[in-house]
């Protein structure tokens, strides 16, 4: 939005028309300039991400009074100009306006996928965390993958949310008399929560990543190799879970800051060099996985031919042992999931939407952001509602409950009963809801001066 001093500015052509280039608006503030000259002024006013606000850019002055074309590809760093020329610049009116709906679609997508996954994570991690009877290596790992999916959640709707608060507050700009720029109502909020909300969220990333490899080591060594019959202990998967992670992109965040501290937002961080210091980690991680998952498959369908699943034992597992079930449960969540974060994670640092068809980009994007979005849904689904252990002892815990409420609600009309508080029917109705011998039914009977009545 364009202030009136601003206005007044642009409309002064003045001293001379014919020895000067009038001032001039078009998001910078090009100053009045004398024919035949140039001006170069910053592109630090420029408010869209990608902008390289340490560049500069030049303008001239034509000998007829006007402004020569200028582009603001000096303004912009190259890999965000390469996007722009491939989604926008190139672009009819018709292609831009197609881009723009596709992009607000896929947007409604990721917010519905990051709002059912959000609720289903959480509503499991309340019946892991209540269901203590469920504790074990086992669950304790779909525990941690779960919260670092949480994490990586709410991350995504925390940066959505500072995007939308900043997209809606327009700022005024004002030019002034030598082109300077004043900008008013621009909220700083935005410039200073993105880089941490990035950490935030690659660390979660990552985090889901090494909780993933945790499930693969965990279920080799119940399976496979020997050597693992003392198994890991918890202690060093929280190391691999969560402090590995942290020191990955604790490294990654501090070259950033210091190689791309003017780059607002860190916009197009995953394109650039310094990414693969914590996607290399991932890569490493989905290779390992991939070997173990193999792995297993083998070693289960051997023991499986062999007519010994009996051996496949957890001696450390609560009750003493694990019940093969599970393990192929678990194993067949791997083989589920193991693909789903990988292919999603490469879909989105390798594949690219080709530059020519709309059809294929809205395809892309509608299917990659379904996937990530809608990882914590499968994830819950998987490790918890479909789950038979969790099914089973969930179920017997509300059996409990209505058992103790049905308890308690007797005690209660016995100790009214004892007190004379309760009137002579319903008196005559407890004796009978009482269990008493040779009383083959639980059936209630209400009796009245007429008879009996059931």
């Amino acid at each position: 939005m364009l202030s009136s001093t601003s206005e007044n500015l642009l409309s002064n052509d003045s001293l001379n028309n014919e020895l000067y280039c009038p001032a001039l608006f078009d998001n910078l503030c090009w100053p009045k300039t004398r024919v035949n000259h140039s001006t170069t002024i910053s592109c630090s006013p420029l408010t869209m991400r990608g902008v390289d606000s340490s560049k500069f850019i030049t303008r001239h002055c034509l000998s007829t009074g006007n402004w020569s074309n200028v582009s603001y590809e000096p303004c912009v760093y190259p890999d965000v100009w390469e996007l722009m020329k491939t989604f926008y610049i190139s672009r009819t009116l018709q292609q831009r306006k197609a881009y723009t709906d596709i992009i607000q679609a896929v947007r409604i997508i990721e917010l519905v996928g990051l709002s059912i996954s959000f609720i289903s994570v959480l509503v499991s991690l309340v019946i892991f965390f209540t269901l203590r009877s469920l504790y074990c290596s086992r669950t304790k790992i779909h525990i941690n993958l779960l919260l670092a999916i949480f994490i990586q959640i709410i991350a995504r709707i925390v940066n959505y949310g500072i995007q939308m608060k900043q997209s809606n507050n327009s700022p005024q700009v004002e030019c002034g008399i030598d082109g300077s720029v004043h900008r008013h109502g621009i909220s700083s909020l935005f410039k200073n929560m993105c880089p941490l909300i990035v950490i935030f969220l690659q660390f979660s990333i990552t985090s889901m990543f090494m909780w993933m490899l945790c499930e693969g080591i965990h279920l080799n060594s119940i399976l496979t190799v020997s050597v693992f019959k003392n198994y890991f202990k918890t202690f060093y998967f929280y190391i691999l879970g969560w402090i590995v992670p942290f020191c990955i992109t604790f490294s990654w965040s501090i070259i950033m800051f210091v190689k791309e501290r003017d780059r607002e937002c860190w916009a197009n961080y995953n394109y650039l060099k310094y990414y693969w210091i914590i996607d290399g980690p991932r890569y490493a991680v989905m290779i390992i996985n991939f070997l173990f998952l193999l792995n297993i498959i083998r070693v289960l369908l051997v023991k499986i031919k062999e007519g010994s699943e009996k051996q496949i034992r957890d001696e450390k597992h609560r009750r003493g042992s694990m019940n093969t079930k599970f393990v192929k449960t678990a194993v067949k969540a791997a083989i589920f999931l193991l693909p789903l974060l990988g292919i999603t994670h490469m879909l989105e640092t390798f594949v690219s939407p080709d530059k020519k068809s709309i059809v294929l980009f809205a395809l892309y994007c509608s299917v990659t952001y379904f996937l990530v979005t809608f990882q914590g849904f499968f994830c819950s689904l998987l490790y918890c509602f479909l789950n038979t252990e969790v099914r089973e002892t969930l179920s017997r815990r509300l059996q409990t409950i209505q058992i103790w409420v049905r308890w308690k609600r007797w005690l209660g009309r016995k100790d009214q009963y004892r007190d004379g508080t309760i009137n002579g029917d319903d008196r005559t109705r407890l004796e009978l809801l009482i269990p008493q011998p040779n009383l083959g039914t639980k059936m209630a009977f209400e009796m009245d001066d007429r008879g009996i009545k059931k």
